[in-house]
């Protein structure tokens, strides 16, 4: 693996989205990890020292929300930057991910595939 390629941690539980970005992410020029539950999420983020962490809110196992907690109060993973996408457009639940320390929220209906990759690379 190029070890010079950013890499961004997919953690969403329909298989098919994930799949279509890291399909994107790749034809890109990145490396991508998919993580599909809660558990596994915030293992990952330390293990694979993401660039960038695209995060459903709704995931099973332990909810966005935790995993955002967790990550952001952990100093190793803190400052990696979080882009919620979730289909979760409420204000409140905007307002919570980003007081939780989310860099960016997008609701998964309301933006593109193309739009969320240009919102993510400009993260990378």
């Amino acid at each position: 693996m190029d070890e010079h390629k950013k890499k961004i941690l997919i953690i969403e539980d329909d298989e098919h989205v994930s799949r279509v970005y890291e399909m994107k992410f790749l034809k890109e020029g990145y490396n991508t990890v998919l993580v599909a539950n809660g558990e596994q999420a915030v293992e990952k983020v330390k293990s694979e020292r993401p660039n960038l962490i695209i995060l459903d809110l709704m995931v099973p196992k332990k909810d966005g929300f935790a995993i955002l907690e967790e990550i952001k109060k952990n100093p190793s993973t803190a400052g990696i930057p979080v882009l919620v996408l979730s289909n979760l457009g409420g204000k409140d639940d905007q307002k919570r991910a980003v007081e939780l320390g989310a860099n960016d929220y997008m609701v998964k209906v309301e933006n593109s595939m193309q739009e969320v990759i240009d919102r993510a690379k400009s993260y990378l």
